[in-house]
């Protein structure tokens, strides 16, 4: 039990001291900063930023996570899905495309290493095999990519992925799960370091690399609850866990690919989040993410209540679905009214209009 305690704190500690190395270093020799000059859509800090909090997080866990097989498994498989983002974080010159590729060998490693595959979707439904492969690698980019969707505003992607993996932490221990309990503890402390330096103040963002990596970990921790506890948790649960950067993602890219006309991997602001930043708290960073994560936090714990109850978990996703998709379009004829009356406060090429300089996460 002590040699437990030890791990998690070495998790903790060790992110935390590297964001702090990273924040000195960065300002010290100007390197890993966030241009925030540079006009993207999804930008909105005033103030250049270390954009790599990633690489804390992950070597928090990898070091630590390692000393069971199933954690070298899951650390070794979500390499390169990490790179990918952290090459992006560097240099900002790797493709969509070849991120995804990239990501796609993460999720075949998964696969592979940890003999992984949803065929269960709930309600007696069993699909083939090779189908469920196809889901699976489905599952993992569309993970992976809507926790990077929902990275815009501090403490929020960060936030989000430390309740759900706080909530894979209790049904593990429900279920008596010791190795999924034990990485879950370690991957939550190791984003907790994190935290402590993003929000309120963002002194340092997740980055791409940050983002892949813990929606790489939110994905194949998902799927091994169920595959490990076929009878005891349902699928259902995993997506009922994970149902906002999964929406988030499904929502996006139908709003771009049917609605705009435009392509689904270009990046633009009008996310949830950013309507909420601007038309909710007025432009306050810190208390977009306090308005959002409750209503993460309550529908995990009714997930938590219901972990083996099909028909119950789908009514909670199609409750968190309709809450999300009803406010968004409010939001978002709140905002086709201020573009008619031209004071709208976002733009394609501009993104947000931020007044605190330091209080803002990009991607």
């Amino acid at each position: 039990m002590d040699k437990y305690y030890f791990y998690l704190f070495g998790a903790f500690i060790t992110s935390f001291v590297l964001q702090y190395l990273v924040i000195d270093l960065s300002y010290k020799r100007g390197i890993f900063i966030d241009d925030n000059k540079t006009a993207l859509p999804q930008k909105f800090h005033t103030a250049p930023t270390p954009r790599i909090g990633g690489l804390g997080i992950f070597i928090g866990c990898f070091f630590l996570m390692s000393n069971t097989d199933m954690g070298l498994f899951i650390m070794l498989a979500s390499v390169p899905a990490f790179v990918a983002g952290l090459l992006e974080d560097l240099f900002a010159k790797i493709s969509p495309g070849r991120r995804l590729i990239i990501m796609l060998v993460s999720a075949l490693m998964a696969i592979y290493l940890l003999s992984i595959v949803v065929v269960d979707f709930g309600f007696g439904i069993i699909i083939p095999g090779e189908i469920g492969v196809v889901i699976t690698i489905i599952a993992f980019l569309g993970l992976i990519n809507g926790t990077n969707l929902i990275d815009g505003i501090n403490g929020l992607s960060s936030g989000v992925s430390l309740i759900i993996l706080l909530t894979y932490y209790f049904v593990s221990r429900q279920v008596g799960d010791a190795d999924l309990e034990f990485v879950t503890s370690i991957s939550s402390l190791s984003i907790l370091g994190f935290i402590f330096f993003n929000y309120p103040k963002g002194r340092i963002f997740l980055g791409d690399g940050g983002a892949y990596f813990t929606g790489f970990l939110l994905a194949i921790i998902a799927i091994l609850l169920v595959d490990r506890h076929t009878t005891e948790i349902s699928p259902w649960f995993a997506l009922c866990v994970l149902i906002h950067p999964v929406w988030e993602v499904m929502f996006s890219f139908f709003r771009k690919a049917v609605f705009d006309k435009e392509s689904p991997f270009k990046p633009d602001p009008y996310h949830i989040h950013q309507f909420i930043f601007i038309y909710i708290t007025k432009k306050n960073n810190p208390l977009t993410t306090l308005v959002i994560l409750p209503f993460v936090i309550i529908n995990c714990t009714l997930a938590v209540q219901f972990h083996n109850n099909d028909g119950a978990l789908a009514l909670i996703t199609l409750g968190y679905v309709s809450i999300y998709t009803a406010t968004y379009l409010l939001l978002y004829k709140k905002h086709q009214a201020e573009m008619l009356a031209g004071s709208h406060s976002l733009t394609k090429k501009g993104g947000l209009v931020d007044k605190n300089p330091t209080e803002a996460e990009t991607k």
